[in-house]
């Protein structure tokens, strides 16, 4: 029994090392599990922290870029181009791939109107073009810029971008804009003298009119009228009269238009009804001054009796005898030929316009000599069959007139030169 506990005892004493072992060894450090975990914990702490001051830094340059582009903003609705595009460089730094502000920076050099500005604006539009080829913004950007250009390729150039805008995609207001568009590709084919061109696009112009602008409208009037549409420059205009009646623009276009297609007693209604300061305008005070004269002297206007359109055609008639003596004298040869020029065969051909010359004059001589009897106010009252007749040797001695001795300055001489074009449809 003695040896039994003892060996119990023996053997109690050699395991108590062991356990005081470990108890210090948990007393003096960590476990491997702890240590791992605030590891752990420290490395997500740590990225937490870097991302939040990536965030914050990031948020920094958003608010400077914005800052900036609200100062290039700014500075290019106060007309200052050059440096709107300083400022929207500086918002660039920031926000290098930021679209808009490439297109804004690109505005801006393209308002500048320099060679270098314009070239650096079309790299960035070019570049943006790639990206949306159906941006209308970016198309008119780059019409602009194609129109400053003067060579062949440039002009094909500025039709191809303002077609792209014309019927590109715009992010607000896409009709008013695609409209504006229409209207400036107008101006530089008028600028130009591309009238074949600009016709079609002036009409397609006034048809796509916003309801209810009355400024549209009168600049799509006046488009038609530079155009030589005086048809439809005149039914727009009588469109804007008929809501407002008083619209000097409008009258003074109306006037002009109808005097232009030869509805001369309209063009006296619409001119007369401009204030005295528009109507001494130079080119409304004369087509007032003809409009008028023509219906003071034409004798085919529907309302006058046979005594008055006779006594208008003698008028003619004595207007057109001192004509030719004043233009031609006593002489058949026009007084204006030269017997030499400068140009090789140009002296047979200043004889060949001569012979022509004294043909058709000595042709109005001879039609005078037979009707002068009969070129009478009493027999054109009896028969107005022969005011035609009478009218159209009138009409051609104004055209020889004209021709041979240059514009008159008389004002009746202007005026039967317009009733000769409005009868026969033809330029006098």
């Amino acid at each position: 029994m003695v040896r039994t506990g003892s060996a119990l005892g023996v053997l109690n004493c050699s395991s108590a090392p062991s356990e005081t072992h470990k108890s210090a060894g948990r007393s003096a450090g960590y476990s491997r599990e702890t240590v791992l975990l605030s590891c752990v914990v420290f490395l997500v702490l740590l990225l937490a922290v870097t991302a939040f001051a990536a965030r914050m830094y990031h948020k920094q340059e958003h608010v400077l870029a914005d800052q900036w582009f609200a100062r290039g903003e700014a500075a290019f609705r106060a007309g200052n181009a050059l440096k709107a595009a300083k400022y929207y460089r500086n918002a660039l730094v920031y926000s290098e791939s930021n679209t808009a502000f490439q297109f804004h920076l690109a505005q801006a050099l393209t308002a500048a109107h320099t060679k270098e500005t314009d070239e650096e604006a079309q790299s960035y539009l070019l570049s943006l073009l790639a990206e949306s080829p159906g941006s209308g913004e970016i198309n008119l950007e780059l019409a602009h810029i194609a129109a400053r250009q003067s060579n062949k390729m440039s002009a094909q150039d500025t039709l191809r971008y303002y077609y792209g805008a014309i019927y590109g995609v715009w992010q607000t207001d896409p009709l008013p804009k695609r409209w504006d568009a229409r209207r400036e590709l107008c101006e530089y084919l008028l600028a130009h003298g591309m009238t074949a061109q600009v016709q079609p696009e002036t009409i397609a112009l006034a048809q796509d009119v916003p309801l209810s602008d009355l400024g549209r409208q009168k600049e799509a009037a006046a488009l038609l009228a530079r155009a030589g549409l005086w048809d439809r420059a005149l039914t727009e205009y009588r469109a804007i009269l008929s809501s407002h009646r008083r619209d000097s623009d409008a009258l003074s276009g109306a006037g002009l238009s109808a005097f232009h297609v030869g509805q001369y007693a309209a063009a006296v209604e619409y001119l007369a009804a401009l204030p005295r300061t528009t109507r001494m305008r130079p080119e409304v005070s004369s087509a007032f001054a003809e409009s008028r004269e023509v219906e003071a002297i034409s004798p085919f206007l529907n309302r006058l009796s046979r005594r008055e359109r006779a006594r208008r055609t003698v008028e003619a008639l004595t207007r057109a005898r001192a004509l030719m003596q004043n233009c031609f004298g006593g002489n058949v040869a026009p007084p204006n030929l030269k017997s030499g020029t400068s140009k090789p065969g140009g002296a047979v051909a200043a004889a060949q316009n001569g012979a022509t010359a004294n043909s058709a004059l000595q042709q109005l001589q001879a039609t005078l000599a037979q009707k002068s009897r009969v070129w009478k106010e009493l027999n054109f009252i009896r028969d107005p069959s022969q005011i035609v007749d009478a009218m159209d040797w009138v009409f051609q001695v104004e055209k020889a007139a004209a021709q041979t001795c240059g514009p008159s300055r008389s004002l009746m001489d202007r005026a039967l030169l317009l009733i000769a074009k409005s009868q026969t449809g033809s330029e006098a």
